[in-house]
């Protein structure tokens, strides 16, 4: 298998660039999104983010990542 790797500086900062997600939101072809959130994702979103009375650790708050 080839692999494609970008040696100068200006190779590197162009793949850089065109790799980001930022830039790669809508497909070039014809304008939709390349990604959609599925019922799968929103649930697991929620279920992520829901809070939970009684759960091991409630009401902790750290200041930091490094304090977690």
């Amino acid at each position: 298998m080839a692999v494609h790797v970008p040696l100068s500086a200006e190779a590197q900062a162009e793949a850089r660039f065109l790799m980001l997600s930022a830039n790669n939101l809508l497909k070039p072809q014809d304008g939709k999104p390349v990604a959609v959130p599925t019922q799968d994702m929103v649930l697991g979103s929620y279920y992520m983010t829901i809070l939970k009375e009684g759960a091991k650790g409630e009401g902790r708050v750290f200041i930091s990542m490094d304090e977690a």
